[in-house]
């Protein structure tokens, strides 16, 4: 049972490090910021199919961390009890249903749109379109740093989740995530 449960852990951990995407993907985006207009060239069309062409592995990685925890509560104590009595692994439970969400709306929602909008701007471009697509960018951007703050916490608190840190530490390393997400968020990362 050792063997079935190291394993598991490694799977999960190895899904949980593979959801960092929302990190690259604001690095991504405050690039092709700095590069400025003209709005919908190659690089617009081939920044637009890496972060499309992301959601189904992100959902695959969501799917493999929520099974492989599930087995590994499972193996550890027979029943998914803890899942409720155990806050930390609620609070990870609840942010990645919050970060299957978030992707649910930008996959299903958002990214259709900007699609749409970026062949009406091969058409018949104009400042309406241009002025959409920077708004609904805006709020891709936005949805990406919430799950890269709700992944990063994830992976602080699975480390803790079955011996807890001081809540001194804890509150400390949620305002290191947040000031990293921000900085992610706001600046272009040069490194």
């Amino acid at each position: 049972m050792m063997i079935s449960y190291s394993v598991v852990k490694i799977i999960h951990i190895v899904s949980a490090i593979l959801m960092a995407w929302p990190f690259y993907a604001l690095v991504i985006v405050n690039q092709r910021v700095r590069l400025g207009p003209p709005l919908g060239d190659r690089l617009d069309i081939y920044m637009e199919t890496i972060i499309r062409n992301r959601a189904i592995p992100c959902f695959i990685f969501q799917a493999t961390a929520f099974v492989s925890g599930l087995v590994m509560i499972l193996l550890s104590a027979h029943n998914l009890s803890p899942l409720i009595q155990n806050l930390i692994l609620g609070i990870k439970f609840g942010l990645l249903l919050l970060i299957s969400s978030l992707l649910t709306y930008v996959h299903f929602w958002l990214q259709p749109r900007l699609d749409g909008l970026f062949i009406q701007l091969g058409t018949t471009p104009s400042p309406e379109v241009t002025s959409h697509i920077g708004r609904l960018r805006l709020r891709r951007k936005r949805l990406a740093s919430i799950c890269l703050f709700s992944v990063l916490t994830i992976s602080m608190l699975g480390v803790q989740t079955w011996k807890p840190f001081p809540w001194w530490l804890t509150a400390s390393l949620v305002v290191a995530i947040a000031a990293f997400t921000y900085r992610a968020y706001k600046s272009v990362s040069t490194y």
